[in-house]
């Protein structure tokens, strides 16, 4: 038996049940809404420093689309993670030799020769301090070459070391426009212009001519900026890893870093170090199978790196290689052999000023880009001197009226911030083939990035002008590459094989000292022409 409501009772029941709909489905609504969101965002995966895809095999596509990432190829690490067995503890000096001082040695130039700190030299020469003059034919003892080494594992080719040929085609703000972490968005201000991430990392590899792409990598191995949108406060601080002695923002991390690789790598395979030194003053020997640019590698992570043990794993291949494999595939698919040709040979080059006019060597070899650290590619020329009422207006600190000029043909293909570089095979790439780079050109009246330029053509005038590389007195800093790597004005300790051509200009040669930067002589024939300070000796004075 149905029991059926009266008409009145159906409809007021309809209305009443109408009423809780109109409330309970908005309610539902909502709800379904927030455990969505709850949902999606449970699933966010932060990325710390910790070494990433370690589990993951290295033909794993990344989660984003990218059309910019090539396809790893078999020769890359297997799955199965590494079991890095720790060394066992390191002695600060595990043995000691001597050295009979040399004319010119200092105690900073012996420690970057034997790989050690100038306080470790203090400790085993108790009669030496800080203000001592040593002697020629004083014998020090100095630390030995430590009995271990270096894991062996090779990490990258030179070529992704170096700004070189391996990155034609790339483009690094593509690149980072797919993906996903805190670079894409970020931007700060660098010496009052605004810079994105993408500047950033663009303008430090043109500068340093320190590869893009490894730039990118160790910053995703240091603090995930590159796969994570919200990076920790440390990591936002610090994202190179430099807590010390750098400050706290990309671009002076980014630089930090790029100088600290170079350092890696011009020490090793220019300077004849063979050490890597830690924080706590104990050492290991690089691997004899080890090419320059894993050195370097193996030297930007022990600065960075909280413990030994952790630097282990960093240097293994489930450490920074794996890191990389993600981001770029197998970096040895990259590499251009050789990067530097055994029998390369400098182009016929002038001086770089008018005939007729007296300029000065103001510095010998030193760093290409930096003081110390990139290879010791440029010296330092200063023009005439300005009249006595502009030194008294302004200084040491002027725009010269005179110019520098080009050494020769080529094309300008940068000339901006201070900064002027020919490239003298003429393809518009100047990570390939020679190039030469002029440094404190002033930016009123120099030349426009995109003129033919021939022997004798002005460049511009000498200044204190460099963007965040300025000089404190007007000169031009000069240098060369090859293929995008620094070429030494004078390689006084280069092993047999690596070609560095000697640094001519009209007919003189440059020459260095060995460990000593900033010292060094012209010379052409029995013409010597020595590197001073100043315009008041005449034995620094040059002309043509």
């Amino acid at each position: 038996m149905r029991c059926r409501c009266p008409g009145w009772q159906r409809h007021w029941l309809g209305k009443r049940m109408n009423r809780r709909l109109a409330i309970l489905l908005p309610c539902c609504l909502l709800l379904i809404v927030m455990v969505a969101c709850a949902q999606t965002t449970t699933q966010i995966v932060y990325v710390t420093a910790t070494p990433l895809f370690v589990t993951a095999l290295p033909n794993d596509e990344p989660t984003l689309p990218n059309p910019f990432k090539p396809t790893p190829t078999p020769s890359g690490p297997t799955a199965t993670p590494l079991v890095v067995t720790p060394n066992p503890t390191f002695p600060p000096t595990p043995s000691t030799t001597t050295h009979n001082v040399a004319a010119g040695d200092t105690l900073s130039s012996l420690a970057a020769l034997y790989g050690t700190s100038v306080e470790e030299i203090l400790k085993l020469n108790p009669s030496v301090n800080q203000t001592t003059t040593l002697q020629v034919g004083q014998t020090l003892t100095m630390p030995g070459r430590p009995t271990q080494e270096t894991p062996n594992t090779k990490l990258i080719p030179d070529s992704e070391l170096v700004n070189s040929p391996s990155v034609t085609g790339f483009d690094v703000a593509a690149y980072i426009k797919f993906q996903p972490g805190f670079i894409r968005v970020y931007s700060e201000d660098v010496f009052g212009r605004r810079m994105s991430g993408a500047d950033i990392i663009r303008f430090v590899a043109n500068s340093t001519s320190v590869n893009p792409r490894l730039l990118l990598a160790l910053l995703e191995y240091r603090s995930g900026w590159i796969t994570n949108p919200v990076p920790s406060d440390s990591k936002m601080l610090y994202p190179m890893g430099f807590v010390t002695n750098c400050s706290p923002n990309l671009f002076q991390q980014l630089n930090c870093a790029a100088n600290t690789l170079n350092a890696g790598y011009y020490s090793y395979k220019h300077r004849g170090v063979t050490f890597l030194q830690f924080k706590d003053d104990s050492r290991l020997a690089y691997a004899p199978e080890l090419n320059p640019g894993t050195t370097a590698v193996q030297y930007y992570l022990a600065r960075t790196a909280s413990d030994r043990a952790s630097w282990l794993v960093d240097v293994s291949r489930a450490g920074f290689f794996t890191t990389y494999m993600a981001l770029f595939g197998d970096p040895f698919r990259y590499a251009v052999e050789p990067l530097i040709p055994p029998d390369l040979q400098q182009p016929t080059l002038t001086l770089p000023f008018g005939q007729g006019e007296v300029w000065y060597l103001t510095s010998g070899p030193h760093g290409g880009w930096d003081a110390n650290f990139s290879s010791w590619a440029a010296i330092d020329l200063a023009p005439p001197s300005p009249p006595d009422d502009v030194l008294a207006s302004q200084g040491y600190c002027y725009v010269s009226s005179y110019y520098i000029t080009s050494m020769a043909e080529g094309l300008v293909v940068r000339s901006s911030d201070g900064v002027v570089v020919v490239d003298l095979d003429l393809d518009g790439d100047e990570r390939t083939g020679w190039t030469l780079v002029y440094l404190h050109i002033a930016s009123a009246d120099s030349v426009k990035a995109g003129t033919r330029v021939q022997p004798g053509t002005r460049l511009g005038h000498p200044s204190c002008e460099g963007f965040y590389t300025n000089s404190t007195a007007t000169h031009t800093h000069i240098s060369r590459r090859y293929n995008g790597e620094w070429i030494p004005a004078d390689c006084w300790a280069c092993p047999p094989g690596v070609a560095a051509p000697p640094f001519v200009m009209g007919g003189w040669q440059v020459h260095g000292y060995p460990n000593q930067v900033y010292q060094g002589y012209l010379q052409k024939g029995e013409q010597v022409v020595r590197a001073e300070q100043g315009r008041d000796d005449p034995s620094n004075q040059i002309s043509w």
